[in-house]
This record gives structure tokens, C-alpha cells and sequence, in this order.
């Protein structure tokens, strides 16, 4: 085996490679909110998308023969224009790691020095995958806004927040037709009174009303689900009276067939966590939040990474450079005093929400 520095074992390159194979050996699920967008690169810093108002066709008017066609006017079109925000985590192997390191290779135990180069190795992966958490969040804060209004909030380093706006007046109009929350009796923590099989057909009817379009996939954590299963009226229809008074255990594959097979509701139940700035695990889907999608538009909106400085202008004569996962950038170099070789890991993103009329929010808790 060659010996190499940690500078020049500790590539960028290589941690590209080792990222691809870390991801097999992870097994996990892909996030679910990256499925309902697409992915794209662009140069710059501005998110710009058009947001139509997506509902049913206005019928188009009658005219005379020989007369001039009267313009249309562009009814229900936003220009949305954003500044995608930008993130950054490095890390820093120390002289002690690299002394580490040397001790084996000098000694010519390959297999040692291999096994310290994955652990070093392994904090460069932690922020990759923190680049990944942090359009996920994003997406489900657009997709699940406890409030109703998709919007975005981006915490800088020191505390300081501020929001990204994709509906130009406070979400106001969105919330009338895109928005329910239950109250009192009919919130599922009721389980007595509350009806959740209900509330879904009756947002699946007033979605229909406004669009012209049926909301199929709804998503909610573990938590709502459970609430859904285990409220009286779902287990009496699903099970049937005789079944309920009997006290049958309810599955959770009969509910889901049972929405699916009468009503062509989807329901997926999405746990995954993430850690924040406050160093305290969340939900990428609050509790008592459902968000439902129709199935007209294949993807809801696009997933754009920007060119991070480290990408723009990093020396690739004093460091190297991999780009991964479309648009996060992965750079690495080494310091003359101390002797310290440090990972940058940097990500421009912000998701567009073009088709944001075909999602429907309910508070139901």
C-alpha cells in the first residue's frame, strides 16, 4: 500500500466515492417529500417560478364573426421570487488523527490505518447528510404548515430567522381554499366523537369543488395515523358494529385498504426525524397535520441548488472538489500552520412550489 498523507488520502474525490457507498450500507428509506419534486442546478442565487391558479377551465366566450378576439387576462398567475438561502458545516481533522493515522501506515498495518481513515471519515458523511435534512425540511414546511401557509423559515447561525414567502399575501387567500382545522369534538385526539374517515372524504369533496382535481395521497407521522386507526367511528365502519363491540384488535392494513378500496385515499406514514438548531429531534410532519396531494401534477415543484462559493471559487490548486447528491459541494484542503486538513461541506437551495393548489392541509389536532 502506498503511503499517502491524510491530505492526500482525505480527498474530496474519495469522500464523493465513500458518500455513494455509505448511502448503501445506511439501507434507510429516501425521504418521502423529495419524491413529490424534481431536482434541478442552476447558477445565481434568485428562485423564480410562476404559480398558476390551478382549478376549473373558464369557458371560453361566445363571439361575432368578423370581430376582433378580446384578450384574456392572465387570471390567478404569481411571479414568486425568492433568494435561495445558503449553508455550511466544515470540519477539521486534527494533528492528533493524522498522527494516528501515520503511526499505522509507518508501521505498514494497512488494515489499521484503513479502519482510522472510515472513522475520520464518517464526520464528512454527518454533514452530507445534513444536506440532505435540509430541503427535506424545507418541503414539508410548504407541505405541512401547521398554520396553513407555506412558507419557509430559515435559522441563521447566531439565531437570527427569517421567513420565505411563496404566497405574497400572508397565505390569506391559500388558507380559504387549501386549508381546514378541526375543533372541539371533531379533533382525532376525540376518539369518542371524532370522525377522521369523514374529514378526509369532506376535504377530498372541497378540494374537488375549488380545482376540479381529488386529493389520493394523504401523509401524517405515526402519531395522527394512530388517532385515525383508533377513533371509535373508523374502527365501526371499517370493522363493522359486531366486530367493534366484540372488541376485535383493528389492523392497520384494513384501514388503509379500507380508504383506499371506498374512497381511493393513499395514506403514507412518514417518521422520520431530523435535529435542529436547538439540538432537539423533530417531525419532517408535525403532529395533527395530514397533507394530501392530488395526483394531477407529477411533481409539486423543483428542488434547486445554486453554486456555492466552495464550487465558484475554490483553489483546486490548494484543495479538491466533488460535487454530490446534484448540488451540494464537498471541499477539502490542508492548512501549513498547524498542519490541519478540513472538510467544507456547502449547499444553495430552496424548493419552487409551482404547483402548490394541489396540496390540501388539515389541522386536525
Amino acid at each position: 500500500m502506498p503511503v499517502l498523507t491524510l491530505g492526500e488520502a482525505f480527498t474530496a474525490r474519495a469522500l464523493g466515492v465513500a458518500w455513494n457507498k455509505y448511502l448503501q450500507t445506511l439501507g434507510t428509506a429516501p425521504y418521502l417529500g423529495r419524491s413529490f419534486f424534481g431536482t434541478d442546478k442552476k447558477t445565481g442565487l434568485d428562485s423564480r417560478f410562476i404559480k398558476g391558479r390551478k382549478g376549473l377551465p373558464v369557458a371560453l366566450k361566445a363571439s361575432n364573426f368578423d370581430a376582433k378576439a378580446p384578450l384574456r387576462d392572465a387570471i390567478g398567475f404569481k411571479d414568486i421570487q425568492n433568494e435561495m438561502p445558503f449553508f455550511r458545516e466544515s470540519y477539521m481533522v486534527s494533528e492528533k488523527d493524522e498522527q494516528e493515522y501515520m503511526k499505522y501506515l509507518e508501521a505498514e498495518n494497512s488494515n489499521l490505518a484503513k479502519q482510522v481513515l472510515r472513522e475520520i471519515m464518517k464526520n464528512p458523511m454527518d454533514l452530507i447528510m445534513g444536506a440532505d435534512v435540509v430541503p427535506e425540511r424545507m418541503i414539508w414546511q410548504l407541505l405541512a404548515p401547521v398554520d396553513g401557509v407555506p412558507k419557509i423559515d430559515v435559522v441563521v447561525d447566531g439565531g437570527k430567522k427569517y421567513t420565505i414567502d411563496y404566497t405574497g399575501d400572508d397565505g390569506a387567500s391559500y388558507k380559504k381554499t387549501n386549508y381546514i382545522e378541526l375543533s372541539g369534538t371533531s379533533k382525532w385526539s376525540d376518539s369518542a366523537n371524532a370522525t377522521p374517515i369523514q374529514d378526509l372524504v369532506d376535504a377530498q369533496e372541497q378540494h374537488r369543488e375549488n380545482t376540479g382535481e381529488t386529493l389520493t395521497t394523504f401523509s401524517m407521522n405515526q402519531k395522527t395515523w394512530k388517532q385515525l386507526v383508533n377513533a371509535e367511528d373508523t374502527r365501526k365502519q371499517v370493522q363493522g358494529i359486531l366486530a367493534y363491540q366484540n372488541g376485535i384488535r383493528i389492523k392497520d392494513s384494513e384501514v388503509k385498504s379500507y380508504l383506499l378500496d371506498n374512497y381511493g385515499i393513499t395514506v403514507l406514514v412518514y417518521n422520520k426525524l431530523y435535529i435542529g438548531e436547538d439540538a432537539a429531534s423533530h417531525k419532517f410532519i408535525p403532529d395533527g397535520v395530514v397533507s394530501a396531494k392530488s395526483d394531477v401534477s407529477p411533481t409539486l415543484g423543483i428542488v434547486t441548488y445554486g453554486t456555492t462559493p466552495e464550487e465558484r471559487s475554490g483553489s483546486l490548486a490548494n484543495g479538491t472538489l466533488s460535487i454530490v447528491n446534484t448540488g451540494v459541494s464537498v471541499y477539502t484542503y490542508t492548512t501549513e500552520h498547524p498542519v490541519n486538513t478540513h472538510c467544507v461541506v456547502s449547499e444553495i437551495v430552496l424548493p419552487t412550489y409551482e404547483n402548490m393548489d394541489s396540496v390540501f392541509v388539515m389541522k386536525v389536532d
